[in-house]
């Protein structure tokens, strides 16, 4: 495979959003988002992933020790045991009398996070710990990374997720947090019952900072919730339409055209078995005939993976490296004729064409075997030639966010579908959830995987979409995916009548449910606030550290 030169583009904060489904769920796609984070050139993620490891532990400044805090398995039964969970702490910003700010990773191992977030002057949590003199923690959540109740692995029992809940994970937090102390400081009492504790996350861990707020006000005084889903749904199509709204005002509507009229043309030949394993072995090679029609075109989505990470940008195996090969005609006399207009080649050539085109993407068997640990077309010869779509995974972090979403997110972005699709067909619910019963065999007959996610039961817990906790602030970027579930969702389906503003909230008084205090950047996806080389991310910061200062006023130890 050929190797790309290496740039660093310059750090921007670390934010570790990660969420999603299917290709888009992958580990790859997890250090996708960190290369984006990070400001790293992803062509190294993708051209020579060692060096990408090395890059990542050059950018913590300094060593922060691992340490670990034992927490009750089952908050509501402490005869089951503890564990040990993962943290880090730093001192280095504080100031008597400041508040301690928690950086929550969600779910991924938070190991290479923790000491870039706490030490590198350039990361956004770093600044804000010397901006506020605070003390800073990055918390690992519970099955994820090395804070394991139990192993995490193929044949872990489906018993043993049993704890993985989202009201389980809530507590340990508070758990933790009322004997927290630190030794250089012995006469801090750093506890929130004298001490303002501040939580901030993205993407699930955002979500877990509003709904940390909310449960427990007398742990967590404030926080900043970006790109946060707060609404459990069984059927997200709509982070599709995000995409296509992004593509369109990006200037890549003609791409969004061509991609939905080579589905169409996919689709169709999928259905017929005299047709459907040679379309599979034009994008994949020999071996891809295998694979079912589901996890065929799951592959296919891997296109996307880049999209909330970059938007249309992220240099080769991006979705607009894509669309321009795609809106590219080799073969064409003339300028004019070179560059697809704005409905794209199909009209003239074909969906055909484009199919064969978009198969031809030379970077796009690299892609997938990236994202489904696989070796199409044998690209590694070290490697034995393999092309199994449809493997389960093995990767903990992966494992562990597949239970929670298969047993009460449901977060399935199963197809858009109508005149905006970006999936195939194939791309059903009956497929999404199909993974988790492949995932987990014995999980529904067991009784502790539900049948069905349990997202209205969680919404009946937690408020979803019409929580409003005081002292929060909510932040999501315009073309973001996951913002269609946050209470920043304008889509049809989500509450209308709300009316958001910047004005900072009174300090300790929730707003009405028709009104949030949130903010939505312009030209932006996922967590794009958190990395200080995006733009519009330094004003949106702003609008969170300007009403953190008002709010840490009425901080009293009586709160």
């Amino acid at each position: 495979m050929p190797r790309y030169t290496s740039i660093l583009l310059g750090l921007a904060a670390l934010s570790k959003c990660v969420a999603g489904i299917s290709a888009l769920r992958s580990p790859f796609n997890r250090d996708l988002q960190l290369s984006a984070d990070l400001g790293l050139d992803p062509n190294i993620l993708l051209e020579d992933p060692v060096k990408f490891r090395s890059l990542v532990a050059n950018f913590a400044d300094a060593v922060v020790e691992i340490e670990y805090a034992e927490i009750p398995i089952d908050h509501t039964n402490h005869s089951v045991g503890t564990y040990r969970n993962r943290f880090w702490a730093s001192t280095d910003d504080y100031v008597s009398g400041g508040p301690v700010i928690v950086y929550d990773v969600g779910e991924s191992n938070a190991e290479n996070l923790a000491p870039v977030l706490l030490t590198n002057s350039s990361s956004f949590f770093k600044q804000m710990l010397s901006d506020f003199g605070a003390v800073g923690i990055v918390w690992e959540h519970r099955y994820y990374g090395d804070s394991l109740p139990f192993p995490v692995n193929l044949d872990t029992p489906a018993e043993h997720f049993q704890y993985l809940t989202v009201k389980q994970a809530l507590a340990d937090l508070p758990h933790f947090a009322k004997s927290f102390s630190r030794g250089d400081l012995p006469d801090e009492d750093l506890t929130p019952t004298a001490t303002p504790w501040v939580m901030v996350g993205g993407s699930y861990s955002g979500v877990r900072a509003a709904f940390t707020r909310d449960e427990y006000p007398d742990t967590i005084y404030a926080a900043w919730a970006s790109s946060a889903p707060v609404e459990a749904r069984i059927n997200m199509g709509a982070y599709w339409e995000q995409v296509y709204r992004g593509m369109n005002a990006y200037q890549y509507g003609n791409c969004s055209q061509d991609i939905h009229a080579a589905l169409s043309y996919i689709d169709q030949q999928l259905s017929q078995n005299e047709t459907a394993a040679a379309l599979k072995q034009l994008f994949f090679g020999p071996g891809a005939e295998q694979n079912s029609n589901g996890d065929f075109t799951s592959a296919l989505a891997g296109v996307f993976g880049f999209f909330q990470s970059y938007g249309m940008d992220g240099g080769q195996g991006s979705l607009g490296d894509l669309c321009n090969y795609l809106e590219t005609d080799p073969n064409a006399n003339s300028t004019a004729t070179k560059i697809a207009g704005p409905d794209g080649f199909a009209p003239i050539y074909g969906a055909k064409h484009v199919a064969e085109r978009w198969a031809s993407w030379p970077i796009f068997t690299q892609l997938v075997n990236a994202n489904f640990d696989t070796n199409c077309r044998g690209l590694d010869p070290s490697e034995p030639s393999s092309c199994d779509l449809g493997t389960r995974y093995t990767d903990i972090d992966t494992i562990s966010w597949t239970w929670q979403y298969c047993s009460e997110w449901g977060y399935f972005q199963a197809t858009n579908g109508g005149e905006h699709a970006l999936l195939s067909s194939y791309q059903s619910l009956e497929y999404e959830e199909e993974i988790c019963y492949r995932q987990f065999p014995d999980g529904v007959k067991s009784g502790f995987l539900p049948p069905h996610p349990r997202a209205n039961e969680l919404n009946s817990q937690t408020g979803g979409w019409t929580i409003r906790p005081s002292n929060v602030y909510w932040s999501g970027g315009q073309f973001d995916p996951w913002r269609t579930l946050s209470t920043l969702s304008t889509e049809a389906f989500a509450p209308q009548d709300v009316a958001f503003t910047t004005e900072i909230p009174t300090c300790g008084e929730q707003t009405a449910e028709s009104t949030l205090f949130g903010y939505i950047m312009d030209n932006a996806e996922h967590c794009f606030d958190f990395r200080s080389s995006f733009e519009g991310g330094d004003v949106s910061r702003g609008y969170f550290t300007d009403a953190l200062a008002e709010w840490l006023e009425c901080f009293h130890t009586d709160t």
